[in-house]
């Protein structure tokens, strides 16, 4: 889900730069260091949170083992197996 809100949002962030680049006004047009920089900034944070979106999550492996399920057996006198129960992490 987050995917899905980061993706938009930064389609409407893209939209409304491209809409504000596509008509400079006179008074902005002597000084574009500072907008240059802006969208550099700007660029590098979208590209580094689709970048972390995309990439695909890593699973740890289940680990399981058998553990023997133990019985005092009064014949014998002593515990004896009477079977083993899987155990997952």
């Amino acid at each position: 889900m987050f995917k899905k809100i980061a993706l938009s949002a930064v389609a409407a962030a893209t939209l409304a730069t491209a809409t504000v680049a596509a008509a400079p006004s006179e008074a902005h047009a002597k000084n574009r260091a500072g907008a240059v920089a802006a969208g550099a900034i700007f660029g590098l944070a979208a590209g580094a949170i689709i970048a972390s979106q995309a990439q695909p999550r890593y699973y740890a492996p289940v680990r399981c083992h058998y553990r023997p399920v133990t019985r005092w057996n009064p014949y014998y006198r002593q515990y004896v197996v009477v079977g083993h129960r899987k155990i997952c992490r």
